[in-house]
């Protein structure tokens, strides 16, 4: 029964220590083109777990950074398995629709396209936010995200291609991260005694 015991216990850390995905990441660093910003420009919020991942995308004043008219066209994704996601309950000023083929780089499995008709986009000062449902479990990988800034005028080189300057794992992340710590802890030193 002690060995059922700790091997139930071994099973259960492991799920507490892989939590949910629940980052915040800010944009702003050169991936692909040839203008760098002085500053952040935008924010990703990005939470879930399995196949169901919540994403917020807030643009800051694109225009005073980059230059009048500038949009944030797409959002690279870099995971384990190239799947189309179901998009739905998309909100604020832009569409969200899913287009194969990612970002520069070749690193990148898929896009979510930020653009529709009649000049429908994501611009300084806005927000869009959306529910991706994968077929099966996905994990982000590398630089898992990457947004493609357009219209930046041609001095800047038409448009560019960012990563995230520094993520910032949300809270939930560390309690989970230490509750899987603690088990683990706990199951070493029962091992112990």
């Amino acid at each position: 029964m002690t060995n059922m015991f700790k091997a139930l216990l071994v099973s259960l850390s492991l799920l507490v220590a892989t939590p949910a995905m629940a980052i915040t990441e800010d944009y702003g660093t050169l991936l692909s083109g040839s203008y760098q910003p002085t500053e952040t420009f935008a924010t990703l919020s990005v939470d879930g777990s399995g196949s169901v991942y919540n994403f917020i995308l807030t643009a800051f004043d694109l225009d005073s950074i980059f230059s009048t008219g500038a949009f944030i066209g797409a959002v690279a994704v870099d995971t384990n398995l190239n799947l189309a996601p179901t998009i739905s309950n998309v909100s604020g000023d832009a569409p969200v629709t899913y287009s194969a083929g990612g970002g520069p780089t070749g690193a990148f499995e898929f896009r979510f396209d930020l653009t529709g008709p009649q000049q429908a986009r994501l611009t300084g000062n806005e927000f869009v936010s959306w529910t991706a449902t994968f077929a099966e479990p996905v994990t982000f990988e590398g630089n898992e995200f990457a947004l493609h800034v357009q219209n930046i005028g041609e001095a800047n080189g038409g448009s560019a291609w960012y990563v995230n300057t520094s993520p910032v794992p949300e809270p939930e992340s560390y309690a989970m991260m230490l509750a899987g710590l603690g088990l683990m802890g706990f199951v070493a030193r029962r091992r112990k005694s």
